[in-house]
């Protein structure tokens, strides 16, 4: 599946994406990789519970994992700037340089020591 492909499925299924979950044991992998081919999903029935489970391919279901991961960081990126996105907005002059191995905490103290003896 290409990444720029969109993944767009839908919750509901046709009747020939549905097999009944006492048909596993007659199916044959070759039969069922073919229905996993031709049908982006397949809904598995259960007697007592009706349809209790879905298969794909594991391209598909990698593909809606990572966007799903993106999706989130993008989420919580969104969230970041609602909260902190005042913050970006001083002038580059006052931004802080952080060295490397320093923690903010340490530069804090080094920028208050320097303020007081001035």
């Amino acid at each position: 599946m290409d990444r720029k492909e969109s993944i767009h499925m839908s919750t509901t299924f046709a009747k020939e994406e549905m097999i009944q979950a006492n048909q596993f044991r007659t199916l044959s992998q070759k039969a069922l990789q073919q229905e996993l081919q031709s049908h982006e999903k397949i809904g598995v029935l259960f007697p007592n519970t009706g349809l209790d489970a879905v298969m794909m391919s594991y391209e598909r279901y990698a593909a809606m994992a990572e966007r799903l991961t993106e999706l989130e960081e993008m989420l919580e990126n969104v969230q970041l700037n609602q909260e902190f996105g005042h913050r970006f907005t001083a002038p580059k002059e006052q931004w802080i340089e952080h060295p490397e191995g320093l923690s903010t905490l340490e530069i804090y103290q080094q920028r208050r020591k320097e303020q007081s003896s001035t």
